[in-house]
């Protein structure tokens, strides 16, 4: 499988919805346009009041991305392998993990 030239996927995940805004987080996973098996794909990372998550670990697809500065990466083949694994995370130093789910907008 391999995206369509001139043509951008974004996988939007939020945490659920706790309490504490610093604790939430909204991370975007993007497909560019041409990505294919062997593309490394961009992660970016927010809390809840819309800053770039400082350090943290990011787990889906069976996969642990590290987080730093907002930003962090997945290969093609890792999110394909893991796409039906059900647990999503983010967890960040000194704070409880919070649980998150694919969204639809």
């Amino acid at each position: 499988m391999k995206v369509p030239e001139g043509k951008t996927i974004t996988l939007t995940f939020v945490s659920h919805q706790v309490k504490d805004t610093k604790m939430r987080w909204a991370v975007n996973v993007t497909f560019p346009g041409g990505a294919g098996a062997d593309a490394r794909l961009p992660v970016h990372a927010e809390d809840g009041e819309g800053t770039p998550v400082a350090e943290g670990v990011f787990e889906f697809a069976g996969q642990a991305v590290r987080i730093r500065g907002g930003e962090g990466e997945i290969a093609y083949t890792d999110f394909v392998a893991g796409k039906n694994e059900p647990a999503i995370w983010m967890k960040r130093p000194g704070m409880d993990p919070v649980p998150g789910a694919l969204t639809f907008a």
